[in-house]
C-alpha cells in the first residue's frame, strides 16, 4: 500500500466523523490528542486530554475516551462528567451509549438535578426518559432527608422514587430514621411509603438532658405532609415503645411536630405498670414528656394492686378515660359514662377486701405516684367486699372486659446505625 493511501485512509478515519452534523450523531468537540485505530474491523477513535463530546444537547466531559462512531457511543474514563440542561453526573468512567441515550456509570457515581443529589459505586442514567437507576451504597440527599439504599430508581420528571434494600430514611431536621426494605418516595408531595417490616426511630432530647426514643414497628408505614404538617402513619401488627410507654395496636398516627400519638384497632398501651384499653388511645407530650393519655369508648384501665398479691388488679372502667401525668407519674385520672372502679384494700401489708363502686365521674388523684383520693359524682353506688368474700374467689371480682396481658412489647433499634454521610462535595 503506497504512503499516499494510508494517510487517506487515516483522514477519513480521523476526521469525518470529527465534523459529523447528524443530530443524533456524538461530535468530537474537544481533545488534547486522537489516534485513529482499526481493531477487529472496526474504526475507532482514542481520545487522551480534555475530552469534550456533545450530542445534541448532552456534554461529555472525560480525561480519555474511546469512541466508536459506527456504533454512535464512546467509554469514558477518568473525571468523567455528563451535562444535560439541568442535570450533571460524575463518575470514575462510564459508557455512553448515543443511540440509545443511556449512560453507564462506575465509580464514585454522582449526580444532581438542582434538587435531588445521588451517589453510589454503580449507576445508569436515561437521558430521554430523565430517570437515574443506581446500585450500591446508594444515598440519595433531598431537602426532606436523606435515603440510604442498596438499589434505587429515581424518576426525575415525576418526582418520585422506590428505594429497596436496607433502606434508611433520615429526618435530619427532627431527627428521626425510617428503616425498612422496600421505600416509595414522592418527593414532589414530601411523602413516603416504607414497607416490608418498617421500624421508626425518633429520639429527643428532655428538658432533664434524658434521650427518649420512640420505636414504632409495623408491615406498613407512610410519613405524610400536609399543610406542614408531618404525620408518620403505621398500620397491620403495629407495635411501638417510648420509655416507660409501650403499645401496641392495628394502626397508630404519630404527629410529628405536635409529639402526639393515635392508636386504633383493639389499642393497648402500658404505662409504668399500668395497663389501658379502648377503642382508640390519644396521647400527647410536652417538651417530651408525657402529658395527657385519652381513651374514648370502652376504656379500662388496670394495674397491680400489690406485687405480693399478683392476681389483683386494680381495675377502672367506662365510656371514655383521661389520665394525667406530672414528672413522669400519673397525677390524676378520670373516668367519665359508666364509671366503674375496682379497688384491692390492704392493711398492714394484708389483703383487706375489696371495694366497687360505680357512678357518673370518678376521679383518681394521686400523689408521688400513690392513690391519695377518690372522688364520685353522681349516682353513685358502691359496695364492700370483705377479704372473707374475696379471698380463693378473686377472680370473681374482675370488672366485665377485664384482661391482663403480658407480652407488652419490646423493640430494639435495628443493628444498623443511623450516620451521617455528607455528599455532594464533588461539585465544588
Amino acid at each position: 500500500m503506497s504512503s499516499g493511501r494510508l494517510i487517506w485512509i487515516i483522514l477519513v478515519v480521523i476526521m469525518l466523523p470529527v465534523n459529523a452534523q447528524e443530530n443524533d450523531v456524538i461530535i468530537i468537540r474537544n481533545a488534547d490528542s486522537l489516534i485513529g485505530k482499526r481493531v477487529d474491523g472496526e474504526n475507532i477513535r482514542e481520545l487522551i486530554g480534555n475530552v469534550v463530546l456533545e450530542q445534541n444537547d448532552i456534554v461529555v466531559y472525560c480525561d480519555r475516551a474511546i469512541h466508536y462512531p459506527a456504533r454512535n457511543s464512546a467509554f469514558l474514563e477518568g473525571n468523567v462528567r455528563v451535562v444535560d440542561d439541568t442535570v450533571t453526573l460524575l463518575a470514575d468512567e462510564g459508557f455512553y451509549d448515543g443511540n440509545e441515550r443511556i449512560l453507564d456509570g462506575e465509580g464514585n457515581l454522582f449526580l444532581d438535578d438542582g434538587v435531588t443529589r445521588l451517589t453510589a459505586n454503580y449507576g445508569k442514567y436515561f437521558i430521554d426518559e430523565k430517570i437515574a437507576e443506581f446500585w450500591e451504597n446508594v444515598i440519595v440527599d433531598d431537602p426532606a432527608g436523606i435515603v440510604y439504599s442498596d438499589h434505587l430508581v429515581h424518576r426525575r420528571e415525576q418526582e418520585f422514587s422506590t428505594a429497596t434494600g436496607n433502606v434508611r430514611v433520615v429526618d435530619r431536621e427532627r431527627g428521626s430514621t425510617v428503616y425498612g426494605q422496600l421505600l416509595e418516595y414522592d418527593s414532589h408531595t414530601g411523602s413516603s411509603s416504607m414497607k416490608d417490616s418498617p421500624v421508626l426511630v425518633h429520639m429527643d432530647t428532655t428538658a432533664v438532658g434524658r434521650i427518649d426514643t420512640l420505636i414504632v414497628k409495623s408491615k406498613i408505614m407512610e410519613s405524610v405532609l400536609e399543610d406542614t404538617v408531618r404525620r408518620f402513619i403505621a398500620e397491620d401488627d403495629v407495635e411501638m415503645n417510648r420509655g416507660e410507654l409501650s403499645a401496641r395496636g392495628a394502626k397508630s398516627i404519630y404527629f410529628v411536630d405536635n409529639d402526639e400519638l393515635n392508636l386504633t384497632g383493639d389499642p393497648i398501651m402500658w404505662y409504668q405498670e399500668n395497663q389501658i384499653t379502648g377503642d382508640s388511645i390519644h396521647v400527647r407530650l410536652e417538651e417530651q414528656q408525657l402529658r395527657t393519655l385519652e381513651v374514648y369508648r370502652r376504656a379500662f384501665a388496670v394495674s397491680k394492686s400489690d406485687d405480693r398479691y399478683p392476681d389483683r388488679y386494680n381495675q377502672l372502667t367506662g365510656m371514655e378515660l383521661t389520665m394525667w401525668f406530672a414528672n413522669d407519674e400519673i397525677e390524676k385520672i378520670e373516668v367519665r359514662d359508666q364509671a366503674t372502679s375496682l379497688y384491692y384494700l390492704y392493711e398492714e401489708m394484708l389483703p383487706n377486701g375489696v371495694n366497687h363502686v360505680t357512678g357518673d365521674t370518678i376521679t383518681l388523684l394521686f400523689i408521688d405516684g400513690e392513690l391519695e383520693e377518690l372522688k364520685i359524682v353522681g349516682g353513685i353506688e358502691g359496695q364492700y367486699y370483705p377479704e372473707r368474700l374475696v379471698r380463693g374467689r378473686v377472680d370473681t371480682y374482675n370488672l366485665t372486659g377485664f384482661r391482663w396481658i403480658e407480652d407488652r412489647p419490646e423493640i430494639s433499634i435495628p443493628e444498623r446505625p443511623i450516620v451521617h454521610i455528607p455528599i455532594g462535595e464533588r461539585m465544588e
